[in-house]
This record gives C-alpha cells, structure tokens and sequence, in this order.
C-alpha cells in the first residue's frame, strides 16, 4: 500500500543489534519496508541478521545517517514517540488516537516515526523538532517498552486502524516549513512582538507556537498563501518604519 511506503521508521542512536533487527521484522510482518538508523552503536551486525528472520530485504536496503538532520529534511511531517510527558514535550496522543490521522498524512506525504534510545529515548531538543509525539499506553509501574517491541506495537496499530479513503493534501517539507517559520520569526520581530510573562521565555514561547503550527499539517497551497501574507504584511511594516524614520529626520 502506497501509504505503508511513505511512513519512515526513524531509530535514533540505537545500541542494541538485535533490536534493529527485530524492528525490521516487524516492519516485514505488517506490511511496512522504510527503516532509517541515525547513528546506530554497531551495524551491521550479524546480531541484527539473526533477529530479522524472514526481513532481510529490509536489513539490507536499511538507510543509515550520522545525525538526525538530514532525515528530517527528506520528510513533511515528523512524529516521536515518548513515555514521557510534561511542559518540554508539548501535546502528546496515545498512538491509537493517532494512528488515523498519521496514515491520512502518509497518503500523499512522507512521514517519519522516531523512536528514542533504549535507555532514555528522545532528547527534548529532539522532540521538539517534531509535530508532535505519540505514546504508547502502560502500566505506570512499568511503563517503558522494548524497542523492537515499541515498533511493533506502533506499526500495528497503524495497520489496524479504520479510515476514510479521502485523499489527504501533499504537507510542505520540513526545510520548507522551517523557511516559512524563521520568516514568520523576523516580521514579528520587525513588529516590535516580545513575549510577556513570568513563567514562560522567549524559546519556550516560540517553540510552542512551532508545535502549533505543524500540526496544522501546513500543505504546499497554504504555505503561499501565507508568505502571501506575510509579504504584506512586512511591505506594510517596511512603509510605516520608513514614514517613521523621515518624521524624526
């Protein structure tokens, strides 16, 4: 299914062969092909080989990158996965109220799906390069899942979900929508906007609203219509600072 092909399961730093390869053998089994490693500690390996069983075609055609960067900017849409949650983490949906919603997404946009380090998952600053993060429900008095076990249950609930065939706009890429963002930053700053308030700073404010605005699942159509705006209303800005500065010369 065209879908399955665009969703990326993205293994950030991972320290356990076996793991990778038992990820990719339920990836096989559920019917999805893309596993990308972002630094993994040892791989190839013939450890991964053995718990592939059955997926070594997947084993084989495995991307693998030396940091996370570049495998954001080949998608549109990026989602985590966390058992943690609180005020870094920003919104986080258990994986099944989720689940329609990604492969909606994935109909006409490459999606990515990162998973965490074994013993302490994604960073915040990971994390907070995602739309948003996913969690997998548990018992609060052992809460963290294996790995591979992780991927499984993830890939099975995107294969068992019930959906509308309706056709889902084409999201803008991850460097477009970065573009689109710093703009935005500079023509607020240019508007003279600074975040008030005790308890939130600056980063926290504008990481917040960059969570915000990639939920929105911003498509190629939006985005000109916004730089749309946005060239007004900086062309707007540029003319009041202008009358401004010849008033006091």
């Amino acid at each position: 299914m065209k879908w399955k092909d665009n969703i990326s399961f993205v293994l950030v730093e991972t320290r356990e062969s076996g793991n990778i390869g038992a990820s990719a053998r339920a990836l096989k089994n559920l019917g999805f092909s893309r596993l990308e490693l972002v630094s993994p500690w040892k791989f190839p390996s013939d450890e991964a080989g053995w718990f592939a069983h059955g997926a070594e075609d997947i084993l084989s055609n495995v991307r693998v990158y030396p940091e996370l960067a570049p495998v954001l900017k080949e998608k549109s849409v990026i989602i985590g996965t966390t058992r943690r949650t609180g005020k870094k983490r920003g919104l986080v949906y258990p994986v099944r109220e989720a689940a329609e919603k990604i492969r909606l997404l994935a109909k006409n946009s490459r999606v990515a799906l990162l998973f965490g380090r074994e013993d302490r998952g994604l960073t915040n600053n990971e994390a907070a390069a995602c739309s948003s993060l996913i969690r997998i429900p548990a018992s609060p008095e052992n809460p963290s899942f294996n790995l591979a076990q992780a991927v499984l249950i993830v890939a099975y609930e995107l294969s068992s979900t019930d959906y509308k065939e309706n056709a889902s706009p084409s999201v803008i890429l991850s460097d477009e929508f970065s573009n689109l963002f710093q703009r935005l930053l500079q023509i607020m700053e240019m508007a003279g906007y600074a975040p008030k308030g005790i308890r939130d700073s600056a980063g926290e404010i504008m990481r917040d609203l960059r969570r915000i605005m990639a939920r929105a699942g911003i498509t190629e159509r939006e985005a000109r219509m916004l730089h749309g705006i946005l060239s007004q209303v900086e062309e707007g800005l540029g003319s009041r600072l202008k009358k401004s500065y010849q008033s006091r010369a």
